[in-house]
């Protein structure tokens, strides 16, 4: 009986443990979700259109990639409005293997929304997870080019600071040096963390005007004066989505992983200018000489903007030190900051160039033929 008793235990204990392990099992599997890691940078987010003679047929927008469990996302919808793409996925089921999965998606948002065309220009794209609740969360966001790049727009290096857009205010107190070297652009962010001065630094290929760069966040190294010789380190930090509207004016995106969420990130727009050190007119800062060149001649012509004049608050005018040429051009205020827009170069009236990509060191823009041409600063 003591023996039959022992045996009996025995099948109980070992039953349990099963029941256990198979319990302990299927938690993990309906958990496995919420434990997987999974980044913005997962995913290649592209427009790939079926011509290039005719960019503006309507490009398919392909997603792809690795996807953090077994239960691949399908497209639930997607919206084109203006120049914003949304797509929301959805995923197949809850009980989710933590096993990364190869993803490869595709849809044609032109189509969806009953266009023949897309209209070539940049796209912001927003790439959305809708929950078993019926919450969206942001998993990623690209900013993607519907036709050839645009080298008018390109950065001049320097200075950056964020001004208050019509839906966020200004980062106070963080600032950006930007640097273009050839087809690669560097960008350091001087911000805060927790009130503590905290720096990153990031650089990528840029062919056009818009550029993603991940930025790493350096910590630790020596004051100045030490003699340590400590190297900081670099930890993973935010990623910058930038697009250049002019040489001095571009739109920012930073993103960072939401803590709250295993897949959510956060997304901070930004405006961001490059502006003049001086004070008074504005029209100050663009006085001194000036080279003007055409993509297809090899000779340029120099003027001197020596004189300054003001007719109202929304332009200026700068004459030439020879009195036969002059730059008029028209304000207009980013984020509080008065730069000129648009601007026209006339010599004893007859205009040679226009100008809509302005910057503080570098005017692009039309001559009447139809010409791309440049007016560009010459150091002192």
């Amino acid at each position: 009986m003591h023996r039959t008793t022992k045996a009996l235990a025995r099948r109980v204990s070992r039953a349990a443990r099963i029941a256990l392990l198979v319990l302990a099992a299927t938690v993990l599997t309906q958990h496995s979700c919420l434990a997987a890691s999974f980044d913005d940078s997962d995913l290649s987010i592209r427009l790939v259109s079926e011509s290039s003679n005719a960019p503006q047929w309507p490009p398919d927008l392909v997603i792809s990639g690795t996807w953090p469990n077994a239960c691949l996302p399908s497209v639930s919808r997607s919206t084109l409005t203006d120049m914003h793409i949304d797509v929301e996925l959805r995923s197949s089921g809850s009980h989710c293997a933590a096993v990364p999965t190869p993803l490869s998606l595709k849809l044609n948002p032109a189509r969806t929304a009953g266009l023949d065309q897309l209209a070539l220009g940049i796209y912001q794209v927003r790439v959305f997870q809708r929950g078993a609740d019926g919450s969206s969360a942001l998993i990623a966001f690209r900013l993607l080019r519907s036709g050839g790049d645009d080298v008018r727009s390109r950065p001049e290096n320097g200075f950056w600071w964020s001004v208050p857009t019509a839906t966020a205010p200004a980062l106070t107190g963080s600032g950006l040096s930007i640097e273009q070297q050839g087809s690669h652009v560097a960008v350091t962010l001087l911000s805060y963390e927790h009130g503590a001065p905290a720096w990153y630094f990031g650089s990528a290929a840029m062919p056009g005007n818009i550029v993603r760069i991940p930025l790493t966040r350096m910590v630790g190294g020596d004051e100045p004066f030490s003699a340590a010789g400590t190297p900081p380190t670099a930890e993973p930090g935010l990623t910058l989505n930038l697009q250049f509207l002019a040489p001095s004016h571009a739109l920012g995106w930073l993103l960072r992983t939401d803590t709250s969420s295993n897949m959510a990130i956060q997304a901070q727009e930004l405006d961001l200018l490059r502006l003049p050190f001086g004070s008074g007119h504005v029209g100050n800062a663009w006085m001194g000489e000036w080279a003007l060149l055409e993509d297809e001649s090899r000779q340029a012509r120099i003027f001197d903007l020596v004189d300054l004049a003001t007719a109202d608050a929304e332009s200026f005018r700068l004459r030439d030190r020879d009195g036969q040429g002059v730059l008029q051009c028209r304000i207009e205020s980013i984020g509080g900051h008065p730069m000129p827009a648009y601007c026209t170069l006339l010599v004893d009236g007859s205009v040679l160039a226009d100008f809509d990509h302005n910057g503080l060191d570098r005017l692009s823009g039309i001559d009447p033929d139809g010409h791309v041409v440049r007016l560009v600063r010459l150091p002192r």
